[in-house]
């Protein structure tokens, strides 16, 4: 099934990450609070939610463009990470030092420790610029891929604006962000988004707690001119609403190790099914997989190709009409 995931996929794909990051894991089992450790293991990636996006396509085969907003300071060498996994890069550059965040992983309390810096202060005119590097990154049939938190400085409207941008030139766009940055965003009328069910709450006014209330929320999704409406619920699955079909997506993930990505696999995944015109059920289950098999690995966006073998085969999907 992996092999085939890239076969009639000719649309260019370009991720967009206004806040980029190092995202470094480390795996200490016995770690407390006040102690000192020393790592079993440690990764670090160039990351952002974009760029999770991308390695997850990358993984299989798919490639993508990576741009958005990278601050100087650090750019050298999250360039050469980025090389180093074979992306294709095209930032603009800003003021400042790109953050980085930290995961300790303790499997002996199994549980993780998640440190994150704010980064850096962004001016306004940044957004200008990235405005107009994204129309030279379009070719025809692009599908821009909008992901992540909103830096300091640019106002919450900054996706919104963007997707403006790139609808003008007749591409589709793919949001998943939180907050004012979502709710605000909902008008520019995205193809796709994956809030959880905080993001709901931000972008609706009211939490779904069950299974009218979830039907609820992405009927009011689409009522806004969003036609893909995917939320996510951790353990409890994945619930993707397209057209006249709503459908919930889960699966048990044994002995997880690493919740960072998931998401972001699960956008990559819903790409794939929507680009290659499988029907809900089919792009439910994609997402599922990807979203699980990023949490059996530590790194935002690495899986096993096994596991999304197997977890493919073993979800569940539920009819919510």
């Amino acid at each position: 099934m992996i092999e085939e995931l890239s076969n009639g996929l000719n649309s260019r794909i370009v991720t967009v990450t206004l806040n980029p990051v190092f995202d470094k894991s480390l795996l200490i089992p016995d770690f407390r609070p006040g102690g000192t450790f020393i790592a079993e293991e440690s990764l670090t990636l160039a990351a952002g939610k974009g760029v999770n996006v991308s390695r997850v396509l990358k993984n299989v085969s798919i490639d993508s463009i990576v741009s958005g907003i990278l601050p100087r300071e650090g750019k050298d060498i999250y360039h050469k990470l980025l090389e180093s996994d074979g992306f294709t890069h095209d930032f603009i550059s800003t003021e400042g030092v790109i953050r980085t965040n930290v995961t300790i992983v303790s499997r002996a309390h199994d549980g993780e420790t998640h440190l994150r810096e704010r980064g850096p202060t962004v001016r306004r005119s940044a957004l200008d610029l990235l405005k107009k590097k994204l129309v030279t990154l379009i070719e025809d049939e692009t599908l821009f891929v909008f992901s992540g938190s909103i830096p300091e400085g640019l106002p919450s409207s900054s996706y919104g604006d963007l997707i403006d941008v790139v609808k003008r030139y007749g591409c589709s766009a793919f949001l998943d962000t939180s907050k004012n940055a979502l709710r605000n965003a909902l008008s520019s009328g995205p193809l796709f988004i994956k809030p959880n069910l905080k993001e709901v709450q931000d972008a609706l006014g009211y939490l779904p707690g069950n299974k009218e209330e979830l039907k609820k929320a992405c009927a009011d999704f689409h009522a806004l001119g969003i036609e893909n409406v995917m939320i996510t619920m951790g353990k409890d699955g994945v619930v993707l609403s397209r057209k006249d079909e709503i459908v919930l997506a889960r699966v048990e993930i044994s002995a997880p190790v690493n919740s960072v990505g998931s998401g972001d696999a699960a956008v990559a995944g819903s790409v794939i099914g929507i680009l290659k015109g499988l029907n809900t059920k089919s792009i439910a289950r994609l997402a599922c997989a990807f979203g699980g098999a990023n949490t059996l690995v530590s790194g935002a966006g690495m899986f096993r190709y096994k596991d999304v073998e197997r977890l493919y085969g073993r979800i569940k999907i539920l009819s919510l009409r």
